[in-house]
């Protein structure tokens, strides 16, 4: 399974213009509030643990960004206590978990997740992605991704192409300096 998304840094009026849109064009989900937690393997592996509202779940993710638009292989599991599992992490030598904190609403359009997004310390965000079954079928994912994106008035050129994890450690760095 391959998880393709992009994502684009959004200005209020932007925020605010899509709040309006969205709901116009995709289905409503649910609203979520996620306190995730990152565990660097290495540079293209991640354990990743979720809270989202109050279920926990364990990711292991492959990464790579190609020209904005992220493809990651990952493999999920429900887990009865993150607290639990940061310690287990934690005794087994896996340490210093990095942050992020992300609240917003998912919208579904046909098969793609549209989601409106504001991340702690570093604000409003429209993330769209889609699941595919094999790599044969990402480029038309892409294809997919960037005409939802024009769609909503976003090219290729706006896509962010850094993770949301290398964002908020340039900001931390920029603070200390």
């Amino acid at each position: 399974m391959y998880e393709v998304e992009a994502k684009v840094r959004l200005t209020r009026a932007d925020f605010e213009r899509l709040k309006k849109e969205v709901p116009k064009i995709a289905t409503f989900k649910k609203h979520v509030s996620n306190r995730d937690r990152y565990f660097p393997l290495n540079k293209n592996f991640a354990l990743r643990i979720r809270q989202q509202n109050k279920a926990a779940v364990l990711h292991l993710k492959k990464k790579k960004i190609e020209k904005g638009t992220e493809i990651n292989q990952e493999i999920e599991f429900n887990i009865r206590s993150a607290s639990k599992m940061m310690n287990f992490l934690k005794k087994i030598g896996i340490h210093l978990p990095l942050k992020k904190e992300k609240e917003g609403d998912i919208y579904q359009w046909n098969n793609m997740q549209i989601e409106l997004n504001f991340v702690k310390g570093l604000g409003p965000f429209l993330e769209i992605e889609t699941i595919v079954q094999s790599e044969s079928a990402i480029p038309k994912a892409k294809k997919a991704l960037r005409g939802l994106f024009k769609k909503l008035g976003f090219s290729p050129k706006d896509f962010e192409s850094k993770y949301y994890l290398e964002l908020l450690e340039e900001k931390r760095k920029n603070m200390s300096e």
